[in-house]
């Protein structure tokens, strides 16, 4: 005996306009694509120039330590420009012209605040400072101009780890 196909159902597929040839991309996928692909661009350009900062930050902290025991100021703060400048560099002309390597993060020390107030408890250390940025934007022959900003306050006491043994 025969089988009958129910009437009125559709025995194809589901979809209004057919299933998509083996390999063929939908608009969805190539939507996909696109979030991808921007999302790569955007790491690119932002994910190096955030580590970039974060290492400032970092020396930023280690100088800050380094105040606990050293009482001299403008050595510490000479120090740590000159360790932020070494961060990284780039080809291009200084201040006088000449074609060279220059520091990518430039401070001038009269744009740093270091304030040490003694009579806090505990004693603390505000280091603040920001600095331009522009990040190059592959393909696109442009630049994004970004100002970082670093406000760190550090407290100023010595560990105390117990007797010496």
């Amino acid at each position: 005996m025969a089988r009958r196909r129910p009437q009125g159902r559709s025995t194809g597929p589901r979809c209004r306009r057919g299933r998509l040839e083996r390999g063929a991309a939908s608009w969805v996928t190539l939507l996909l694509l696109l979030v991808v692909a921007g999302g790569v661009y955007a790491a690119v350009v932002f994910v190096p120039a955030a580590v970039l900062h974060y290492e400032v930050k970092q020396v930023v902290r280690d100088y800050g330590n380094q105040a606990i025991k050293n009482p001299d100021d403008e050595r510490l703060i000479a120090d740590m420009l000159t360790k932020i400048r070494s961060l990284k560099s780039e080809p291009g002309e200084d201040a006088a012209g000449r074609k060279g390597m220059v520091p990518v993060i430039d401070v001038d020390r009269r744009d740093i605040t270091w304030e040490r107030n003694r009579e806090a408890t505990p004693p603390m250390l505000r280091v603040a400072f920001e600095y331009p940025r522009t990040l190059p934007l592959p393909w696109l022959d442009r630049g994004l101009e970004r100002i970082y900003r670093v406000d760190l306050t550090m407290d100023q006491v010595r560990a105390d780890w117990g007797p010496a043994r």
